[in-house]
């Protein structure tokens, strides 16, 4: 299992950097769209400008469209491969502007506020649970804590609990 449990580390780190550093993708796309280029090219400023993930995943677009893919089949083999949620939102936006028509500099803008909103809230949410985690860590060790400083200061009256079958069973029962 550690090679697994290493590996999807990795992928997630890779995810991470990828999710961080997606809105400042989108961001450079709605500039390359309201200065008059086509989507493909823009896909293809966004592959040489950044760097990183979501560079290397553009680049992956942007070649596998040189080769006769489709534009939605490109993005719809990257997003199966990346399985996040946010670039599943921008396939979406994309196919969803390509059928109805519309502002898509417009529409890539707002996705882009949404997703630096749901990073926030993910970083708030991340930061509320650490406060009640430590609590139960604390609540959880402090009979533990106890029992050490008791059997510090007074071995004689904690040395029953390892004689006393009654008493030992109670231990354990505590301590499961």
């Amino acid at each position: 299992g550690l090679p697994y449990m290493y590996i999807g580390s990795l992928v997630k780190k890779r995810q991470q950097k990828f999710i961080s550093n997606f809105p400042d993708a989108i961001d450079l796309l709605v500039r390359g769209l309201r200065s008059g280029l086509p989507v493909t090219e823009t896909l293809g400023v966004v592959a040489k400008e950044l760097k990183g993930p979501v560079a290397e995943e553009f680049k992956m677009v942007t070649e596998r469209m040189r080769i006769g893919r489709t534009m939605d089949d490109a993005l719809a083999e990257t997003a199966l491969r990346l399985n996040t949620a946010e670039f599943n939102f921008f396939c979406i936006t994309l196919a969803i502007q390509r059928e109805t028509g519309g502002n898509l500099s417009e529409t890539l803008n707002n996705l882009g506020n949404v997703l630096r909103g749901r990073a926030q809230m993910k970083l708030k949410i991340n930061a509320m649970s650490s406060e009640g985690k430590a609590s139960a860590m604390i609540v959880g060790a402090l009979p533990f804590l106890v029992f050490a400083m008791i059997f510090y200061m007074n071995p004689d009256y904690i040395s029953k609990f390892f004689i006393d079958d009654r008493l030992i069973m109670t231990g354990l029962g505590a301590l499961t």
